[in-house]
């Protein structure tokens, strides 16, 4: 993160042990993190080994991400659907084709461009000898705060306005008070071509901005020109560090000496399309950042000898330049030389044979961009198909990967667990007590998997099916699914936990093999089980002897986790929908959720429209520092640490969210539309239909009778007021039958709302 007063390597070692707890506490049930500071005091775990098995996620790379912008933190992966694969090969050919189109029409024209120089007329050449100055701050005055621009306007001197003799007339001084706002000037995109200069004098080797159009609270958005160390450097930014370019020059210029420091941008998005001078002379430049997707546009005023809040210049500036093109390194020795960049007019009265490279190539570009029409034509076009690949890249899920470093970073045992107390070197390596690693496995991230995943391991599959099991039984054959050790309980069948462990891990060498690591076919095992396919009614005799079915003498039965009470409901009343993958929704929420919870009140939860407010539970957005409401009423944990064994509690809010969240209100309205459509035309048939939907058997005696005074009492109180009908059947997205009355669809809503509020229906029986 980028929030301010963090510790950096304090951070970074916090990440390194989540990952390392999470890690263990998953794949192999083990309170890791109690031998962080010591000695584990009941397991057989060292402080030395857990440093150790620390080492291997110690060699991550971190990137930061601006808590103000959110966004997926670098290294990650785009994950495009198949559309959207298909779209981006379409229009990567197309892009090839404009740009072989550009390439071939360049290298076939400078016979267009001679037969085009003999037919200018006199006016036309008369024309072309402007030069080519571009916009021009001066900053000539000799007093004043008002600064003068060649497009006619002013710009404004911010702190003192302290006027000293410059490079060309006079110069500003700027002692880290002062800056220039040229307001909304010098916005360009980054596929642009661009140059910006001026005359510098520094006086200190800080890290200066000469110009700058750059938004620090903005995770740096913009461009600017700097002195970093007195070397200059250029930052084109969407979002920094992970979305921008970034070159700096390897020769600094002199302190308290004038130099002429000028950028030159091609719009390619490279950083190979940057170039500096220092007085005229194009410089070696060492490439820090190189990944350039977005616009880097900004509502910030162009400044000089500023960024928005920092790095301020000392020293004096004077003749700042900013030109819609790139100029050549013949325009920049010339504006080195105190003159402007030559005009085309300067170069047509040079006969065409004893014209140099720089100035055929000013010429020809020049023709191609102002007068040829298919080279014209194809920029368009190729400028348009980017633009298309930017939109659908910005659309491409991303998902967050680790990557090793190339240089692994040494690990010590930190003494009692701080970040700032390094004691001995260790070695990645894994608790001797647990195996050791296949003499073939490499010692990182890779290595470990392999140690994991050996069907020998003695945890790593007994864990998973555990953990398996509880979903399906409510409890797994060990209840402490979260600690395997000495301080766990004793698996209750620890022959079939053995069982169905070796069963898992063992490859499918042939016919009676094992399931090779397949966890679907670890569910199928499961489920078509007798023990799990007993009834799960159970005697009072039984309760006494076994209350929490640790002996799985009958099925089990308990409350169903937050995120299938609310698939249930959508897929009982049609609602669900089943595609898989893509990226996370956001259901509907209370509004106003995010607010008190965002810097500044900025963010606001803005909930999906259509197919995204009806996906499963699993896709839905988590904001870890506001859960959804809805879940965490049926103990979903907020996430913000690995979380093995839910909590399973009953609570009267648990009701509210049923009977008035949006998502159960439409789904009962839904459920609603299918009873009156799909069952026969009397009550008894359609409550019938109901409980088959909702709870796969008929209604008993009572519940019918129960329902039939409810349908009839709530039906009379709809047809009085037809107003509340309305309002209950309009909550939802989704349209309603309109050929649906709205009474008899109010008063089923409620019958609706009434079964999906059972405890049968959001319970596994």
């Amino acid at each position: 993160t980028t929030e301010g007063g963090i510790i950096d390597e304090e951070y970074r070692v916090e990440y390194v042990a989540d990952r390392v707890h999470t890690t263990a506490t998953v794949l192999m049930g083990l309170s890791l993190q109690c031998a962080r500071c010591h000695d584990h005091k009941y397991d057989p775990i060292t402080q030395r080994e857990y440093y150790q098995f620390f080492s291997f996620f110690n060699n991550v790379a971190d990137k930061s991400v601006n808590y103000n912008q959110g966004g997926t933190a670098e290294p990650y992966l785009k994950a495009p659907t198949a559309e959207q694969r298909a779209e981006l090969a379409h229009l990567t050919r197309l892009k090839e084709d404009f740009e072989q189109r550009l390439a071939d029409r360049k290298s076939q024209v400078d016979p267009d461009i001679a037969r085009w120089e003999q037919g200018l007329s006199a006016d036309e050449k008369q024309a072309l000898t402007r030069s080519a100055q571009g916009l021009r701050v001066a900053l000539d005055e000799s007093a004043g705060d008002d600064v003068r621009i060649t497009d006619g306007d002013f710009g404004k001197v911010q702190g003192p306005a302290v006027w000293k003799p410059g490079k060309t007339g006079n110069a500003l001084a700027f002692e880290g008070q002062t800056h220039v706002d040229l307001g909304e000037r010098g916005a360009f995109e980054r596929t642009d071509a661009v140059s910006f200069g001026a005359w510098v004098f520094p006086t200190s080797n800080d890290a200066v901005a000469i110009v700058s159009k750059i938004d620090d609270a903005q995770a740096f958005r913009g461009f600017d020109l700097l002195l970093e160390g007195g070397k200059p450097a250029v930052h084109l930014v969407h979002h920094w560090p992970d979305n921008g370019l970034k070159v700096i020059a390897k020769k600094a210029v002199a302190l308290n000496a004038w130099h002429h420091v000028l950028a030159t941008w091609d719009g390619s998005g490279k950083a190979a399309g940057l170039a500096i001078y220092i007085d005229g002379q194009p410089q070696e430049l060492e490439i820090t950042n190189d990944k350039l997707a977005d616009t880097i546009k900004t509502d910030q005023p162009l400044r000089i000898g500023r960024r928005s809040a920092s790095n301020p210049f000392r020293g004096l500036i004077d003749d700042v330049r900013f030109f819609s093109v790139r100029l050549s390194s013949l325009d920049a020795r010339r504006l080195a030389d105190g003159t402007d960049p030559a005009g085309l007019g300067e170069i047509l009265t040079v006969p065409a044979d004893r014209r140099i490279a720089e100035q055929r190539d000013v010429l020809r570009r020049y023709y191609l961009d102002a007068v040829d029409v298919d080279y014209r034509q194809a920029t368009v076009e190729l400028a348009e198909t980017n633009r298309r690949v930017q939109e659908l890249d910005k659309s491409i899920p991303r998902t967050m990967v680790m990557v090793e470093l190339p240089q692994p970073r040494t690990a010590h045992i930190l003494i009692r667990g701080q970040y700032d107390k390094a004691g001995d070197t260790v070695e990645s390596g894994v608790p001797a007590a647990l195996s050791s690693l296949p003499d073939d496995a490499p010692r990182n991230r890779l290595g470990l998997a392999r140690w994991l995943t050996k069907p020998t391991h003695p945890l790593t599959a007994r864990v998973a099916v555990n953990r398996f099991w509880s979903m399906y039984f409510g409890s797994g054959l060990v209840e402490t699914a979260e600690d395997f050790g000495v301080q766990g309980e004793l698996p209750s069948h620890p022959d079939l936990l053995d069982w169905l462990a070796v069963e898992f891990s063992s490859p499918p060498l042939s016919k009676g093999g094992g399931l090779g690591w397949n966890v679907k076919a670890l569910q199928r095992l499961i489920v078509t089980s007798a023990t799990y396919r007993q009834a799960s009614a159970v005697s009072t005799q039984l309760i006494e002897r076994d209350p929490k079915n640790r002996l799985l003498a009958r099925g089990p039965r308990f409350r169903l986790p937050a995120e299938l009470v609310r698939d249930g409901a959508l897929a009982i009343s049609g609602l669900l929908r089943e595609r898989l993958g893509g990226a996370s929704v956001k259901p509907y929420q209370p509004a106003g959720l995010w607010e008190d919870v965002s810097v500044e009140r900025r963010y606001k939860y803005v909930p999906d429209k259509n197919d995204g407010l009806y996906r499963r539970s699993m896709y839905t957005f988590w904001k870890r520092t506001c859960p959804p409401p809805g879940m965490t009423a049926f103990d979903a944990p907020d996430r913000e640490t690995c979380l093995i064994r839910r909590a399973r509690t009953n609570t009267p809010l648990q009701a509210l969210v049923l009977l008035n969240d949006p998502t159960y209100v439409e789904s009962a309205r839904r459920f609603a539309e299918r009873i009156l459509k799909e069952a026969g035309p009397t009550v008894p048939e359609r409550l019938d239909h109901a409980f088959r939907l909702a709870l796969a058997r008929r209604p008993t005696a009572d519940e019918t009778r129960i329902l039939l005074a409810l349908h009839a009492s709530a039906g009379d109180h709809f047809r009085r007021d037809k107003p509340a009908a309305e309002k209950l059947i309009a909550v939802g997205e989704s349209r309603r039958d309109m050929a649906l009355d709205a009474d008899e669809l109010a008063t089923w809503t409620t019958l609706a709302s009434i079964v999906l509020n059972l405890d049968e229906t959001i319970s596994k029986e």
